[in-house]
């Protein structure tokens, strides 16, 4: 089924399976809460911005904000075509995937497309929430990035982080209409909000293990010249070699000696750019005894050998 982003049908109460409601709590609804802002795009919009090469990629098809939503509930047993974010600004609520996570003021929700889920205010506190929901050929990748590629996740935001990721401009620029001014825009307004996040993600609650990670990264930095240690890395950090390696490559994105090698082949690109040492000096400076072995690296990393590298007029 070709997908064509939230509808507004879909915006309406599902009977399928309520989440059993605190007497006390407004009846079980999807919209309609006072003071709402919510905006769909119509499907040819949809399908204009998938066509469009600025926008294909990641683009928003709906967004909104719902404050203080008492009764508020979502149920989706087939998910949907859309990946959907959710920022908690005040109250509580919940998700539900396989089993139930319970959400709070700070938190943020990412629920992948095409997962079955729920999700609502708590009867005693009810949440205030932004939410989008977003496809684009980058969507999958962005979720899988933030950790949400197979389930949900939740997000805990640093409180420093919060002003950087509101999501109320790219609501406010759908809601303006739909120029190509608006939704690139919009498309832009939602790719800084979900880099962010990963930013916000691996500096959020650093324990001691990510503070020795990035310490032993930062002695990779200072010691480019060094053979790396790997189990030395590990020890020094109080942790297990694959445990080590497991958060390291989280945290940079490459594995430890992998990482390593890449930090000596910047620095050698540097070198080559800024000095006139030979190639023979510039691995030896680097700890490369054997420069053939040095060009074969640098290769591998940058595709082109030194001397090719160094021929190439730098703008």
């Amino acid at each position: 089924m070709e997908p064509t982003g939230i509808q507004l049908d879909d915006l309406m109460m599902s009977g399928a399976n309520p989440t059993p409601v605190h007497p006390a709590a407004e009846p079980p609804r999807r919209e309609g809460f006072p003071g709402q802002h919510l905006v769909v795009l119509p499907s040819p919009i949809v399908r204009r911005m998938r066509a469009d090469p600025l926008l294909t990629d990641l683009f928003p098809v709906a967004a909104g904000f719902f404050p203080r939503a008492p009764g508020h509930l979502v149920e989706r047993e087939r998910g949907l075509d859309d990946h959907v974010l959710i920022r908690v600004l005040a109250g509580a609520g919940w998700v539900r995937t396989e089993s139930r996570q319970d959400l709070r003021a700070g938190d943020w929700l990412l629920i992948p497309a095409g997962r079955a889920h729920g999700y609502g205010a708590e009867p005693d506190d009810p949440w205030s929430i932004q939410w989008v929901h977003f496809q684009g050929r980058a969507a999958a990748a962005f979720a899988a990035l933030l950790g949400a590629g197979q389930d949900a996740v939740c997000l805990p935001v640093p409180a420093r982080a919060t002003d950087t990721l509101d999501l109320a401009d790219l609501t406010e620029r759908l809601a303006a209409g739909y120029t190509q001014a608006n939704l690139l825009a919009s498309a832009a307004r939602l790719r800084v909000v979900l880099t962010g996040l990963d930013e916000a993600r691996r500096t959020a609650r650093p324990s001691s293990a990510a503070e020795a990670v990035r310490a032993s990264e930062a002695w990779m930095r200072a010691h480019l010249a060094a053979n790396i240690d790997l189990a030395g890395l590990a020890r020094a950090a109080g942790l297990s070699v694959p445990h080590y390696s497991d958060l390291f490559r989280r945290q940079t994105g490459y594995p430890p000696k992998d990482h390593f090698l890449r930090l000596k082949i910047q620095r050698a690109c540097q070198l080559l750019d800024t000095t006139d040492l030979r190639v023979v000096e510039v691995a030896a400076s680097l700890g490369w005894e054997d420069a053939f072995y040095f060009s074969r690296c640098f290769r591998k990393i940058t595709g082109k050998s030194p001397r090719a590298y160094r021929a190439v007029v730098k703008s």
